[in-house]
C-alpha cells in the first residue's frame, strides 16, 4: 500500500468507526494482538482489495496519531471505552 492510500484508509477506518457502532463493538472485541485480524477488518469494512498488513497499519497508526486527533476525540468522547491511545497499531497492543 502507496503513503495515499495508507492515509486514505486510516481517515476512512476512523471515519467508520466513528459513524458505525457495530463496527466500533467489533473493533473492540477483535484481538488486540492480531494484526491479520485487524488488517482484516479495516479491509473488510472498506472494502480493500488488500488486507493491509503490519507496516501498512503502523504508518496508518503514525497518521491518525499525528494528523486526526480531533477525529480521535470525538471518537473518545463518543465511547467512554475507549483506550487512552487509539492509534490502530497502539490498539492492538492494548489489553
Amino acid at each position: 500500500m502507496n503513503d495515499v492510500a495508507r492515509r486514505a484508509v486510516a481517515a476512512g477506518f476512523l471515519h467508520a468507526l466513528q459513524t458505525t457502532p457495530a463496527l466500533f463493538d467489533e473493533w473492540m472485541k477483535t484481538a488486540k494482538d492480531d494484526t491479520a485480524a485487524i488488517g482484516a477488518l479495516v479491509a473488510r469494512t472498506l472494502g480493500l482489495a488488500q488486507v493491509p498488513d503490519a507496516d501498512d497499519l503502523h504508518a496508518m497508526a503514525h497518521h491518525i496519531d499525528a494528523h486526526l486527533s480531533g477525529a480521535v476525540a470525538e471518537l473518545r468522547a463518543a465511547s467512554k471505552s475507549l483506550p487512552e491511545h487509539v492509534g490502530i497499531i497502539a490498539l492492538t497492543q492494548q489489553e
